[in-house]
């Protein structure tokens, strides 16, 4: 696991954007029989954050200028939330357009991306509509926020690391 991908973080967008489910061993399965790979992506100041989750587990937060965190889908409680996201965009598909490409990441907004079998799916609200609940894409927001959540707890350093001390 990284907290500086090499590669860059549109790098790694663009790759995922490019890839088949078959680059992941990924097919349809009972349980998530049409999605393969979810992103969501918002703008903090003059980076776009992107958290990616893919259904063999994969699971990615990175920004425009570099940097984030790769690989957590190393740990079970990551894996865990990808899935529950996953599993609610699966249900919920149809508040998804399908698109040829992803859609714009705006300021003030928070786009959705939907990688299917079939293609790409996507939609876009206002963040202050999301945040407030009063968009109907709140539920794929806050699963994602739960992703982020499991994923920062996952890496963080224990509070002796963080702060250079040693115990005595």
């Amino acid at each position: 696991m990284s907290d500086r991908p090499e590669d860059g973080a549109p790098a790694l967008r663009e790759m995922l954007l490019s890839a088949k489910p078959s680059d992941f061993g990924l097919t349809p399965t009972p349980e998530l029989p049409r999605v393969w790979a979810a992103m969501m992506e918002w703008h903090v100041g003059t980076n776009v954050v992107s958290l990616v989750a893919v259904a063999e587990g994969s699971t990615s937060l990175y920004f425009s200028t570099g940097g984030g965190i790769i690989g957590g889908g190393e740990h079970e409680s990551v894996r865990a939330e990808n899935r529950k996201l996953l599993a609610f965009v699966e249900k919920s598909l149809e508040m998804f357009v399908p698109m040829a490409s992803p859609p714009p990441v705006l300021k003030a907004a928070v786009s959705f991306t939907v990688l299917t079998y079939d293609g790409i799916r996507g939609a876009r609200d206002k963040e202050e509509q999301i945040t407030r609940q009063k968009s109907p894409l709140w539920p794929v927001y806050y699963l994602g926020q739960e992703v982020i959540t499991a994923l920062r707890l996952a890496t963080q350093k224990p509070r002796g690391e963080l702060a250079g001390e040693t115990e005595s």
